[in-house]
């Protein structure tokens, strides 16, 4: 047989492999048994033919979707119809796709819907440069706004010359500078002055607020977060000086005993909430069981 009338068969061969072969399979599957096929003439050929019998006669399962095209393409990520708001945000991670879960988080962050700072967060150290763009992006922007509130605010506050209303303003106040601190907004000198804010704010709040047990636990978190465990402390002797026989002072305690990695501290804290003539919280409950086993409902 002459060279070309050889090479010609060959050729066809190949081209009539990959025809067949890229109904049944992906097509980057089906291009490289063709190449395969070209690469060694007549070996190839036999290799994949005796391969494919193999396979169709021992019914292998890593077979099957290639002879089951409706099938395939109903469970192919690719063909899926795409549905963001059925996929938790904090899920992407798992998915495999880069590009779904590129469109995922990109289309959230346009439509402005990702509002948990912990998603954002991983999503700034995301290997996907577009991303994290985004995210960073949407985190300023979030920032931004949150500034212009809190600047807003205390505009209102330093015009504000009446007692009407204002434990309102403070209260819609020291939330938005917790919102800010909270997310990690800003450089640290930025977080300082607004810790100092909030502490100020926190304070007049309870010497003026209707809902002193709130506004006194907020004061404590807020020395807590600045580590600032003295002034917790002497916060939580007031606290319970003024809401003798309640909860919230020993459970404050007990907050403050952990942040410190008191031992006693919390023993004594376990103890007391125990010891209360009072129905306990879940938050109380919670706590006991936690740190102290089971608790007495």
């Amino acid at each position: 047989m002459p060279f070309y009338v050889f090479a010609i068969i060959h050729v066809a061969i190949a081209a009539l492999w990959l025809f067949v072969a890229s109904r049944f399979r992906r097509t980057q599957q089906a291009a490289c048994e063709a190449l395969l096929i070209f690469l060694l003439p007549v070996v190839g050929f036999l290799i994949l033919l005796f391969w494919r019998i193999a396979c169709l006669i021992a019914h292998s399962d890593t077979n099957r979707p290639e002879y089951h095209p409706e099938e395939r393409d109903e469970f192919s990520p690719g063909t899926m119809e795409y549905q963001a708001d059925i996929v938790p945000l904090s899920d992407t991670y798992l998915l495999g796709d880069a590009r779904m879960k590129r469109r995922l988080f990109t289309d959230a962050i346009k439509q402005e819907v990702v509002e948990n700072p912990d998603i954002l967060q991983q999503a700034v150290h995301d290997e996907d440069r577009e991303i994290t763009y985004y995210a960073v992006s949407m985190m300023t922007a979030q920032m931004e706004k949150v500034t212009e509130d809190i600047e807003a605010t205390k505009k209102e506050l330093e015009a504000k010359t009446d007692v009407d209303g204002r434990d309102e303003l403070l209260d819609r106040y020291a939330g938005l500078l917790e919102t800010y601190l909270e997310n990690g907004y800003g450089d640290a000198k930025s977080r300082s002055l607004m810790e100092h804010e909030l502490r100020a704010t926190l304070t007049q709040l309870v010497q003026h607020s209707s809902e002193t047990a709130a506004s006194r636990e907020r004061q404590i978190r807020a020395f807590l977060r600045g580590k600032e465990y003295e002034e917790a402390a002497a916060a939580c002797a007031r606290y319970a000086e003024a809401c003798a026989g309640e909860e919230g002072p020993a459970y404050m305690k007990l907050v403050i005993a952990a942040a410190r990695h008191d031992a006693a501290g919390v023993q004594a804290a376990l103890a007391e909430l125990r010891a209360l003539p009072v129905r306990l919280s879940p938050r109380a409950l919670r706590a006991i069981r936690y740190w102290g086993g089971a608790a007495d409902e």
